[in-house]
């Protein structure tokens, strides 16, 4: 049993790898675009692979995917972000570096100010709360880088943990506890059982 988890994990690690090899265009491509741009375009690549990752935890079921488009529950980034934290995928420590980085999204997407950049005020504030980078660190890097490696960082897990999901399959309640196979309409009461709990209550008082 051991060895096949430790193979499987092997497995999955390396799945997540080669995912994690095809996003380096999209950081090198980072270094030619604007910090509006590269917030903004971080957050994106983050909200899809949360995406991938609850995807991977819900039963198989081809409406999954509805509640993924627009003005559904899971459209919007941030909502992805809770049901991720909530439903016990992502620890804490990325569910506040994450709020984070939407926030950051946010200021730059909705910002009316031409030249906003990660030193700006409002953006540096919520870079310097990153949880996940040591002080020591933290004091080295400019606003900007320390935004792009904790976006890589984030990144990088988020795809090894979709990876991990996809290859074990943790079984869910209704598996569990086989309530597919349950008849629950026999657990429905017939109106004479009902009468008769009622009067049962009524002889308790």
């Amino acid at each position: 049993m051991n060895v096949n988890i430790s193979y499987s994990y092997e497995d999955s690690f390396k799945k997540a790898k080669q995912k994690l090899d095809e996003l380096q265009p999209i950081w090198q491509a980072f270094g030619e675009e604007t910090d509006r741009a590269t917030a903004i375009l971080s957050a994106c690549v983050l909200d899809d692979l949360l995406e991938d990752l609850i995807r991977a935890s819900f039963i198989k079921d081809t409406r999954v995917k509805s509640m993924f488009r627009d003005d559904h529950i899971l459209q919007s980034f941030f909502a992805k972000i809770n049901i991720a934290y909530f439903s016990g995928l992502i620890p804490e420590v990325f569910y506040h570096d994450l709020k984070l980085i939407c926030e950051i999204r946010n200021r730059f997407a909705h910002s009316t100010v031409a030249d906003l950049k990660f030193t700006h005020d409002t953006i540096f504030q919520r870079i310097d709360k990153f949880s996940q980078i040591p002080k020591h660190l933290a004091e080295l890097y400019p606003p900007r880088l320390k935004f792009e490696l904790m976006v890589a960082h984030i990144a990088g897990l988020l795809l090894a943990w979709e990876a991990f999901l996809l290859e074990f399959q943790p079984p869910n309640l209704v598996k569990l506890l086989k309530l597919e196979q349950m008849a629950f309409q026999d657990l429905i009461m017939k109106p004479e059982q009902i009468r008769d709990n009622a009067l049962k209550g009524n002889r308790t008082i």
